[in-house]
């Protein structure tokens, strides 16, 4: 798509095979390829060559395309779950990719929230993080939806929204 020759494409397997994999690709132009391997050269130490070959021959034997198939209809079952209780519960959530956005009341302090969640076994990403200085922000926190079943999220939930009560 890109004619000009002007896009880098970068990205990792962490969320789509295993976070502990720790291997990632970039698709660069023809043009750009020595220069960027120069680069990529005094980073950090390549993986480990078996492990880049068993992704290739995973990747060329389509398992990773099957895999991503199955991985989609499982995150969006729980994500739409996910987005269902939130909205049950009486909060206003849409999914975004691989997260659900909770949309908070104005006043209700977004990074607060996300540093108690902790306390509750919870990692959501405060929303108004990810806005520019000077920019008024939405409060709402980044839910993600990987590694947990439907009585997991339920499970959390409802402790997300006894903590937004509490701190509301």
């Amino acid at each position: 798509m890109d004619t000009k020759g002007r896009v880098i494409y970068i990205g990792s397997f962490s969320k789509t095979i295993s976070p502990t994999l720790r291997l990632g690709f970039m698709v660069v132009p023809v043009p750009l390829i020595n220069l960027v391997a120069d680069v990529v050269a005094t980073l950090a130490p390549a993986p480990d060559p078996a492990l880049q070959m068993a992704t290739m021959t995973f990747l060329h034997e389509g398992h990773f395309l099957r895999h991503l198939r199955k991985m989609k209809r499982t995150y969006t079952s729980r994500s739409n779950e996910l987005r269902s209780i939130l909205n049950n519960l009486g909060y206003e959530a849409e999914v975004n990719g691989l997260s659900v956005l909770l949309k908070l009341q104005e006043g209700d302090h977004d990074t607060v929230i996300a540093r108690y969640a902790y306390n509750y076994s919870l990692a959501p990403s405060p929303l108004s993080a990810w806005y520019m200085a000077g920019i008024p922000a939405q409060s709402g926190l980044l839910l993600g939806i990987a590694g947990k079943g439907e009585d997991e999220i339920l499970q959390a939930c409802k402790r997300l929204d006894h903590l937004i009560r509490r701190l509301s």
